[in-house]
This record gives C-alpha cells, sequence and structure tokens, in this order.
C-alpha cells in the first residue's frame, strides 16, 4: 500500500486483499496488519491476518447507533 495512509488502531474498517477479496475486521498497528474477524472468525488464527503490504485498499466502517 504504497502512500496509502493506515487506519487508527483498532478500528473497525473495511478492506480489500491483492486477490480482490474484501474482508471486514480491525486494523491492529503493533501488528502492521489488517485482521479479519467478520462472521466471528478467530483474530488469533494467522489465516484471518493480513499485512499492510497485502492490502490494496481500505475504509472506516461506521456504527449506526
Amino acid at each position: 500500500m504504497e502512500n496509502i495512509s493506515m487506519p487508527s488502531n483498532h478500528s473497525e474498517v473495511r478492506f480489500t486483499d491483492r486477490d480482490g477479496q474484501t474482508h471486514q475486521g480491525e486494523y491492529r498497528e503493533v501488528l502492521k496488519a489488517f485482521v479479519d474477524t467478520e462472521g466471528g472468525k478467530d483474530p488469533d488464527d494467522i489465516r484471518n491476518i493480513y499485512s499492510e503490504d497485502r492490502i490494496i485498499d481500505w475504509q472506516y466502517l461506521h456504527s449506526n447507533s
């Protein structure tokens, strides 16, 4: 993700990986990664963790409450 700023730590986001797959979860600054937690996925499972360089786009999710 050249020249694209990262979201705030632990922000809820929707992100797209280099394969064009969209995921929903959160950004974790300490990992420098996006974590897919959609549908109760385990955030500690390495298959659900996407490093910053694997992400082509992201956006914040906004709560309706």
